[in-house]
């Protein structure tokens, strides 16, 4: 059946790419329209629930890459399909995609985003941004050599990667930088323009993710891994920046 499932998905590699990210945007619309309503309690116990979820998903699938279970199995089986069946201007297209999550380019974008702040003097914002995105690139540092996996076979000449493949960096890069975005559009942005920016940057990191399945330079599990550990890492950077942030709005009433 793994085999099947994998031919599956490379037959449908370009439906699986539009309907995706798709469904991702939707639901971070839903959750930014929902999660507000919530009772205070609520908000806490969806927000310790989601972050549990992210590290837990994280730690099941190292533990199955570890064990060389039917995760590992289905991994292999996908990268072989999507190799003989993805067309050449589909790979085209995955390549712009992909360079949205390189290192070097989201780390331009994280520098910006915290000279911005910093500009603004909102320093709390400032010192979120950048230890939410260096110290997530630094994690997912460390978890590559801790893990050393192999990467999957590609010679297509549309994506060169180099280094161990679990967890994916485009898609920990894509989740932290984005992600943290998605939290300073919310604090900061006007009300019209917090919902769409939130759909669509949910909608680029799932995108980001799929193309490094797609272009066959990670395995499904990582990208998976990626995307969970570095949520789990920004949910607790958000955590801690609303309790710096509700400190010293306190702070400042007992001044």
């Amino acid at each position: 059946m793994t085999d099947v499932y994998a031919a599956w998905a490379a037959g449908h590699a370009l439906l699986l790419f539009i309907a995706l990210p798709l469904l991702s945007g939707a639901g971070a619309l839903l959750f930014a329209r929902c999660y507000p309503g919530l009772s205070r309690r609520g908000r806490a116990a969806c927000f310790a629930l989601g972050t549990c979820a992210s590290f837990a998903l994280f730690l099941a699938l190292a533990r199955a890459v570890g064990r060389q279970s039917a995760v590992v199995e289905f991994d292999k089986a996908l990268a072989g399909a999507l190799s003989m069946s993805m067309p050449v201007p589909l790979l085209w297209l995955l390549s712009w995609f992909t360079y949205l999550g390189d290192r070097n380019f989201l780390t331009g974008v994280s520098v910006l985003m915290t000279l911005f702040l910093l500009w603004n003097r909102q320093w709390g914002l400032a010192v979120f941004c950048a230890v939410a995105t260096g110290a997530g690139g630094a994690l997912n540092w460390l978890l590559k050599h801790g893990f050393e996996r192999i990467r999957p076979d590609h010679d297509h000449g549309y994506a060169s990667a180099a280094g161990w493949s679990f967890p994916s960096g485009h898609s920990s890069a894509a989740m932290t930088v984005y992600g943290a975005a998605c939290y300073l559009l919310w604090r900061l942005a006007p009300p019209a323009w917090r919902l769409p920016g939130i759909a669509i940057l949910a909608a680029l990191i799932m995108a980001i993710g799929l193309s490094r399945i797609l272009l066959q330079v990670h395995f499904a599990s990582d990208v998976l891994a990626g995307f969970a550990v570095s949520l789990g890492w920004l949910a607790l950077c958000v955590a801690a920046a609303r309790r710096w942030g509700a400190s010293g709005d306190e702070r400042q009433r007992l001044q």
